[in-house]
């Protein structure tokens, strides 16, 4: 998923692509620091010291919350990070139900989240081997 990509999306599709982000994190499939890099990557596409300078953070902070999976940020640097998208950290416990199978186009969303996230990290690993 690319920047132009998002920007072709509607204002439902962006949210609905935010809702099934948030929900693979309530599920455990990505952390944080997953959503994170997709959200600065491939919905803003910032590097990490713009949206770092952007949040009021330090580059290390963004590079340990999104390559560090036993990072432990605080509240607010999480609701720093989220909140450009609308997006609070907040608690919550699981439904007692189980969650409706996804649809097509839940899956199809599942799929571009992935492949921004692999493309993020394939992009960082060059430029830090360069």
């Amino acid at each position: 998923m690319k920047r132009a990509d998002v920007a072709r999306l509607t204002a439902l599709e962006r949210k609905a692509l935010l809702e099934e982000l948030a929900a693979m994190v309530a599920t455990g499939e990505l952390g944080l620091g997953d959503a994170a890099r997709i959200l600065r990557s491939a919905m803003l596409g910032m590097d990490r010291k713009t949206f770092a300078q952007a949040m009021k953070l330090s580059t290390s902070v963004i590079a340990k919350l999104e390559d560090d999976p036993n990072a432990n940020p605080t509240l607010e640097t999480l609701n720093k990070v989220f909140a450009p998208f609308g997006g609070k950290v907040a608690l919550s416990f699981p439904h007692l139900e189980e969650a409706p199978p996804l649809d097509d186009a839940g899956k199809q969303r599942r799929e571009m989240l992935h492949a921004a996230l692999a493309k993020s990290r394939r992009q960082r690993r060059r430029s830090t081997e360069s």
